[in-house]
């Protein structure tokens, strides 16, 4: 069975990448690795920077996640500076800056699978819209689950459990990419 490991210390993020992953005959394992990251707007840029340190850390196959927020209204904002903006303004704050503006949003994120001989990206977009009103119960690690409604959804993110998100979400869109190169062989 091969094994790699996903590197985040979001809980979460991690229980979601796992639900993915059962599919495939992959042991997926959570590291905790604190790298001084590199600052762009690039989100590709950010996540294969994470991949380089984390692979010569432990010399073993590694994903990284690089996951943003993107508001229509805004260009490339939050992006990677999506925490950033959450830990300043809060929910206030990023409601007042939509306020009469377009509310279309969507999450990307990018992964980077690497080894001794690959680097790839892969990434998956889910779109919706930030509601007006905050709902439901508050997740550190997802701050935005309480104003992000999925297209399509009544429901807010908060509202919706790991195992829904692992079928619908930007990050599920992300892995089949790579589990589909994974089953095919591509990525050794």
């Amino acid at each position: 069975m091969k094994e790699i490991s996903f590197i985040t210390g979001n809980k979460s993020k991690f229980k979601e990448a796992e639900e993915i992953m059962k599919e495939i005959n992959v042991k997926l394992t959570q590291e905790d690795l604190k790298f001084n990251e590199v600052r762009s707007t690039d989100q590709e840029k950010v996540v294969i920077e994470k991949a380089r340190n984390a692979f010569n850390a432990l010399k073993k196959p590694v994903i990284t996640d690089d996951t943003a927020i993107y508001f229509s209204a805004y260009n490339k904002f939050p992006g990677t500076y999506t925490n950033y903006v959450f830990e300043s303004l809060g929910f206030e704050g990023i409601l007042r800056l939509l306020k009469g503006k377009s509310r279309k949003a969507y999450f990307k994120t990018i992964l980077c699978y690497k080894d001794k001989k690959t680097e790839k990206i892969f990434s998956g977009i889910w779109e919706g819209t930030i509601s007006p009103n905050v709902k439901g119960n508050f997740n550190p690690d997802w701050q935005y689950n309480g104003i992000f409604v999925p297209k399509g959804s009544k429901k807010f993110l908060s509202q919706i459990s790991i195992e829904e998100r692992a079928k619908n979400s930007h990050r599920k869109k992300a892995f089949n990419k790579l589990i589909k190169e994974l089953k095919g062989g591509n990525l050794k």
